[in-house]
């Protein structure tokens, strides 16, 4: 199971990958949706981790993505 990071600010993205976590810095709604997206769909990511800014954006979506997931 894998760990993906989903940032915006580079800082950040860069201390997980220090640590072997990959993932992406991004900044509009949009782009946070497509990866959000992307993510979902690797069964490799187990865990996706989101930056409290980014995470503001897009509420309703991860509200919805919490409630219909299933647990492991």
């Amino acid at each position: 199971m894998k760990v993906f990071i989903i940032s915006d600010n580079t800082h950040t993205l860069t201390g997980m990958r220090l640590s072997g976590i990959e993932g992406v810095v991004v900044h509009e709604r949009e782009e946070i949706l497509k990866e959000l997206a992307k993510v979902k769909k690797n069964r490799d990511i187990g865990i996706i981790l989101i930056t409290e800014l980014l995470a503001e954006r897009v509420k309703l979506e991860l509200d919805e993505i919490k409630l219909s997931s299933s647990l492991p």
